[in-house]
């Protein structure tokens, strides 16, 4: 049976990559923040085989300690990186340099953390599957008042572009999916006007649902994506075509 790590299962994306990983009879290792979140989704769902563990992705400490815990008995064959701050609608000249390192501590320093934690399995040559949840704001041209969100973003795309190149040889690919606007807590700070016409815009009328996102996870951690590495899936109903 294989195993799934998710960083971010707490979230709406997460818990729904988590669903739908368990269907295909992956074992589960669900990485958190809030527990009372997980546990409040756990509790209406009928996910078998998981174990829960509150890992802070920009400690490295933490990250090693959960990881280290899951390889003393597991190996780890697929990661799902999950995890962004809350989006705090500003425009840039009112950012302050810490709300931009906050996002960046996440996206960037929290999976090269990871990466980090992992290289123990990675020297193994172990076919290890990287599916990274970026935005759709990687492509084209992004929306004013969350540059600090965009700009860690980018660079979680960098960062996982090289290691596709890097670590390759070691039997890893790493792949990305870019959702448009989806209906997730992460919308919590946005204008609901801004969501309304995000719907509208869109050629298909609504944003995204976790379950649309986690359908493209299903496929990324199968052997059917064997052969995929480096690529970046655009999930946003045709908001942004490439």
């Amino acid at each position: 049976m294989k195993t799934a790590l998710i960083l971010g299962s707490d979230g709406g994306i997460g818990f729904e990559a988590a669903k739908a990983l368990s269907s295909q009879g992956f074992n589960l290792c669900l990485g958190y923040q809030n527990k009372e979140s997980i546990e409040k989704k756990l509790l209406i769902s009928n996910i078998p085989n998981y174990k829960l563990y509150c890992i802070d992705v920009t400690n490295a400490e933490s990250v090693n300690e959960s990881i280290s815990k899951i390889l003393e008995t597991l190996e780890i064959d697929v990661v799902v990186y999950s995890v962004t701050p809350p989006i705090i609608n500003k425009r840039i000249k009112d950012l302050l340099w810490e709300d931009f390192q906050q996002h960046i501590n996440v996206q960037i320093n929290g999976f090269y953390n990871v990466i980090n934690a992992l290289n123990p399995l990675i020297q193994k040559n172990h076919k290890l599957k990287f599916i990274v949840i970026l935005t759709e704001y990687c492509l084209g041209k992004p929306p004013a008042m969350i540059s600090n969100y965009i700009t860690a973003k980018y660079g979680l795309m960098g960062l996982v572009k090289s290691m596709a190149s890097e670590l390759s040889r070691n039997n890893c690919t790493f792949n990305m999916i870019s959702p448009g606007m989806t209906n997730t807590s992460l919308l919590d700070n946005l204008p609901k006007k801004f969501i309304e016409i995000g719907a509208e815009n869109n050629p298909m009328k609504r944003i995204a649902e976790p379950s649309d996102i986690a359908k493209i996870i299903s496929f990324l951690a199968s052997d059917s994506s064997d052969y995929l590495n480096g690529v970046n899936i655009l999930a946003n109903g045709g908001n942004i075509m490439a």
